[in-house]
């Protein structure tokens, strides 16, 4: 019970880093576009590789944290801590070296990328899965995400400039990941319903069909009885 819980918390968090990465691309697009690029292009280099160095550090902090409190360090296999050790030391570096690491956030923009693509191509499997027509639509999300991403990865761009094509790049992709998310919680939704469903006329089924051999052993148990008791055998002669 407490490691089902402890995958729906692992879920949630992995959900709720996807959606701010989907809004970032979709609200860094429009804002390039609208607003002054060169400030905006001055913020994102300040600041986005110390944005990213907090957020390594605190997730590797939460993953220490949870393998004490959870006590994984029963299992031998878990390797939580270990992680948590590499997240903190990788923020740490990114932090210290800003300078260093901001001449590649152009590269991080397209790996953010790659790897909201792959989302998008999971979830278009999970969707076949449970047999939702709309699989397909996550799929081509996904690889034409992903086929940009390294297209942009190859050719590199100058992404926090107002530029219509890198523009268009992140609204499309927080756009199309947004929208891969929404189609995969309409689908496990449907499909929770259609699972209720089945299982309540399954029950139906069983219900029905328990009573009515309750009934027939109730009718077989009284035609015995009245054999044995005599009832029935005047009648036998009579006819």
């Amino acid at each position: 019970m407490a490691r089902n819980i402890e995958e729906i918390k692992d879920s949630k968090v992995a959900l709720v880093a996807h959606i701010v990465a989907s809004l970032v691309y979709l609200a860094l697009g429009i804002c390039l576009l609208v607003l002054d690029a060169n400030l905006i292009s001055k913020i994102a280099y300040s600041f986005s590789v110390l944005a990213i160095g907090i957020l390594f550090i605190c997730f590797g902090a939460w993953y220490m944290i949870k393998y004490f409190f959870n006590h994984e360090y029963i299992k031998i296999s878990n390797y939580g801590f270990t992680m948590g050790v590499i997240l903190v030391i990788i923020g740490a570096v990114s932090i210290f070296q800003a300078n260093y690491i901001s001449a590649f956030i152009d590269a991080l923009v397209c790996l953010i990328g790659v790897i909201l693509g792959a989302v998008m191509l999971q979830q278009s499997f999970a969707l076949f899965h449970i047999q939702r027509g709309v699989w397909f639509l996550s799929l081509i999300f996904g690889l034409v995400t992903i086929g940009a991403s390294i297209y942009f990865l190859m050719i590199p761009q100058k992404f926090f400039e107002r530029n219509v094509i890198t523009c268009s790049y992140l609204i499309a992709v927080g756009a199309l990941s947004l929208f891969s998310l929404l189609l995969m919680a309409i689908g496990l939704h449907d499909h929770k319903k259609d699972s209720n469903r089945n299982y309540s006329r399954i029950m139906e089924d069983a219900d029905s069909s328990l009573d009515d051999s309750i009934f027939e052993e109730e009718v077989q148990d009284n035609y015995f009885d009245d054999v044995y008791d005599g009832k029935g055998s005047d009648s036998l002669f009579e006819d």
